[in-house]
């Protein structure tokens, strides 16, 4: 490992540490000096990645890392953030995982960073969005998705300390120490422009859209957070406790768990490159007072954040084993999520009425909604085209002749002879009518075309003047198994299932 030092056999945090370390006395000491009690700050167990673990009454974090796990980054953020004034809070880099990850360089395999986001921001993405900044174990800083390089490479034993600065003129400041030495200003930036300051006011709904709050990135790492000097936070010099914001009156509480009764399911059902994670995203951004948390194998893929993975043109047998193992975490995660009370939104076909029944059971007492993503045949082509020409990326023609002869418009619990759980059901393309009358067609193309190449083998056997069987053509542009060539005519006026042209463009369509 870079500057990481193997895990230890026996996981040590540093709140188990013997109270009359050096680090310690000094922080009783400054303890003393403060004249007020404040609130508790710690990890919040509502506001991180569902791969996110939080033990240690909140201050220590880390992300699972079995299996594909240990490709992945998960973050979390504290239960307070800021609106105004200057605060600081620690972080101990307390252990490695240990992790199988061989096609992974050894400086990316154990990494963490940490810094600030605004409460509405995602959780995975610190330093890679405009409203959130970070400073990695690898040396460098980042907001916005840019990085720079800043202060020193950090790593096990090491203390980081963040401090943040919204109160200096004309512009606000973050910046960092190192085991007690300031490495100095990171980055400035203006505070308007995150919507914070102390005359700023809030949605009473979702009030962390406001805040800047204490957010930690980890890939196979555990950490130990300190927000008051109880904590074993040593203040950096004109900076106050995190902690203290909230006795001070510039804290901002973030979001707190719901009943299961008062949390929303949402399942997307629809043919590959329909729409759905289109329609799941604009729904996420235009009712972002819900939090939505976004659920599917594509979304596990992102926060692999694997170098090139998902470029065109770059697939491989990795990207194969990659998806083999996003596909069981997705089940991990899944399960973890029935137990966490969120709002959710599960981004995958689901045209199979029995996984839809198999994936709602744990979620009993959830609010449960099916979005039915249905656009016109012709439409479908064309974002399966542009899909196509934006990732690369196909669907098995055997696997999409599949999906259609199995799929199963969903019903809700109200709708006569319906034996699934859902309180509604909504076509936001396409009405029902309309969905059934075209997958009907679709359906009967199928059975029509494979009853016809079956007796077209049992006469002709392989004669190339014969209608090409249906079988999967791998594409040109890669080798492994999620990448094949499947040819498909979606006519302005009938859809038609593939082999039942010679001539035709190439889709693009993701599971």
């Amino acid at each position: 490992l870079s500057h990481f030092t193997m895990a230890p056999a026996k996981r040590h945090f540093p709140c188990e540490e013997d109270e009359s370390s050096t680090h310690q006395k000094k922080a009783k000491q400054v303890a003393l000096e403060q004249l007020l009690s404040p609130s508790p700050v710690v990890l919040n167990s509502a506001d991180c990645n569902l791969d996110f673990n939080i033990e240690c009454n909140g201050l220590v974090g880390y992300g699972l890392n079995e299996e594909g796990f240990g490709y992945c980054w998960s973050g979390a953020r504290a239960t307070a953030g800021i609106k105004n004034g200057r605060y600081c809070y620690g972080c101990v880099v307390v252990s490695p995982q240990p992790v199988d990850t061989d096609d992974t360089a050894p400086d990316q395999r154990h990494l963490c960073r940490l810094g600030v986001s605004r409460g509405d921001d995602a959780v995975g993405a610190l330093g890679e969005t405009k409203n959130s900044f970070g400073y990695g174990a690898t040396g460098r800083f980042s907001n916005a998705g840019k990085f720079l390089k800043f202060g020193d490479k950090f790593g096990v034993g090491d203390t980081i300390v963040c401090c943040i600065d919204l109160e200096s003129k004309p512009l606000a400041s973050i910046g960092f120490s190192k085991n007690g030495k300031w490495l100095g200003t990171a980055f400035q930036f203006d505070v308007g422009s995150l919507g914070l300051g102390a005359d700023s006011s809030f949605s009473k709904d979702s009030p962390w859209e406001w805040a800047l709050f204490p957010h930690v990135l980890l890939k196979n790492v555990v950490v130990q957070m300190q927000f008051s000097v109880e904590q074993g936070l040593v203040p950096q010099e004109g900076f106050r406790p995190w902690a203290f914001a909230v006795a001070d009156g510039n804290a901002v509480m973030g979001p707190s768990f719901s009943y299961p009764k008062d949390c929303e399911l949402m399942m997307l059902v629809g043919l590959p490159a329909s729409g759905k994670t289109t329609w799941a995203e604009k729904w996420v951004k235009d009712h972002s007072e819900k939090r939505y948390v976004l659920l599917g194998t594509n979304l596990i893929l992102e926060q692999m954040k694997v170098p090139g993975l998902l470029r065109k043109n770059n697939y491989s047998e990795r990207f194969d084993r990659l998806m083999d193992k996003a596909t069981a975490m997705f089940n991990v995660i899944l399960a973890r999520a029935a137990n966490v009370p969120r709002n959710y939104i599960i981004d995958q076909t689901n045209v199979y009425k029995n996984a839809r029944k198999r994936k709602l059971k744990p979620f009993k007492d959830y609010q449960k909604t099916a979005v039915v993503v249905f656009p016109k045949p012709e439409e479908l082509t064309r974002r399966s085209e542009k899909r196509f020409k934006e990732m690369g990326k196909e669907v098995p023609i055997d696997a999409l002749n599949s999906m259609i002869a199995n799929y199963v418009l969903p019903k809700s619990k109200d709708f006569p002879f319906s034996d699934e759980d859902f309180d509604q059901v909504l076509f936001v393309e396409l009405n029902r009518d309309e969905s059934q009358k075209y997958l009907d067609q679709m359906k009967q193309d199928t059975l029509s075309l494979s009853n016809n190449n079956l007796s077209t083998l049992a006469h002709r056997g392989s004669s190339h003047s014969s209608v090409p069987a249906l079988q999967n053509q791998r594409s040109s542009t890669g080798s492994g198994i999620h990448h094949w060539r499947a040819h498909s005519l979606i006519s302005q006026t009938n859809y038609r299932m593939p082999s039942q042209v010679h001539a035709l463009r190439s889709i693009h369509m993701v599971i």
